[in-house]
């Protein structure tokens, strides 16, 4: 009797478990050309292009803890997927966000996850632990850039409806194989904006977004995209370039961000006291000189 006690409440749990997977919707995002067999030599995708040409717009001195650390970042930008690693995070069902065909925001999963990854990254590297505040700045990458692609703004509760999954996995291995080196087909599409912006990795994350969504000028939508799935038309390979070539520029934003928020050093306190008698110094002989008699009038 004890044992047929048991089996309706583990039905009843099974079966709340389906229910809510059923209404979960897993996405998919860019390559990585593989989860890696050795973090030390990651596998080079889609994912790692655009990490890593995201830091050809920094000063030397902005990317350069990221660069003695390389292989960690690449690392790192595969771990969202990877669910398999012990590091990893597999949580693919947090790699979209929504917005209403009202320009307001429904769902902002991935850019929530984008922030979390850039908060870990400070607080390694405030740590001292460069290695793991690199990996989770890879990691960030991943969440922002996923957006960059149709399906992943786009499911059953959207305005716009789910995407092909087929064609959505074509998309993604289409442009795979045209960015699964640094020097690649698709670097031809990338173009640096002119100017590093102080932008929040959130904010990153929502901003490709909503391009990819209501597109420009109301014109090659995400909708439009998962329609006209069609790499002989012009307009649709353009539109991947622009939304990649964003996406770089995004990117080097927020790292540029983390380098003025975490990376530039505080005065050390122990400098803090002689530079403020040396000021104080140099204020009084100042008001000194000023309060002195001139003789050409005695």
């Amino acid at each position: 009797m004890p044992k047929k006690r048991c089996v309706l409440p583990a039905i009843l749990i099974l079966s709340s478990l389906l229910l809510v997977l059923g209404n979960v919707t897993i996405v998919w995002g860019w390559s990585n050309g593989g989860f890696s067999d050795n973090p030390a030599k990651p596998d080079y995708g889609t994912h790692d292009w655009i990490a890593e040409h995201a830091l050809d717009w920094l000063p030397q001195e902005e990317k350069q803890f990221i660069l003695d650390n390389n292989s960690s970042y690449l690392y790192g930008t595969e771990l969202p997927d990877n669910w398999q690693a012990s590091d990893g995070i597999g949580d693919t069902f947090n790699h979209h966000v929504y917005y209403y065909s009202n320009y307001s925001l429904q769902d902002n999963a991935s850019a929530v996850r984008a922030q979390e990854e850039y908060n870990n990254a400070f607080a390694y590297f405030k740590a001292g632990n460069l290695t793991a505040a690199t990996k989770s700045l890879g990691a960030m990458t991943h969440y922002i850039s996923d957006l960059a692609v149709f399906a992943h703004v786009m499911g059953a509760k959207t305005d716009w409806g789910n995407d092909n999954e087929t064609l959505h996995d074509r998309y993604e291995d289409y442009v795979n194989t045209r960015t699964n080196s640094y020097e690649d087909e698709f670097s031809s599409f990338l173009d640096f904006d002119g100017a590093l912006a102080n932008v929040s990795a959130y904010d990153a994350a929502l901003t490709l977004a909503y391009n990819t969504t209501f597109g420009v000028n109301g014109n090659y939508t995400c909708k439009w995209m998962n329609e006209n799935y069609n790499w002989s038309i012009p307009a649709f390979t353009i539109r991947c370039g622009e939304l990649l070539n964003l996406a770089v520029n995004l990117i080097a934003d927020v790292l540029h961000t983390f380098y003025l928020e975490a990376v530039i050093p505080e005065f050390p306190p122990g400098l803090v006291l002689p530079i403020f008698m040396i000021l104080l110094a140099f204020i009084v002989i100042t008001i000194k000189k000023k309060l002195k008699p001139n003789r050409l009038f005695h």
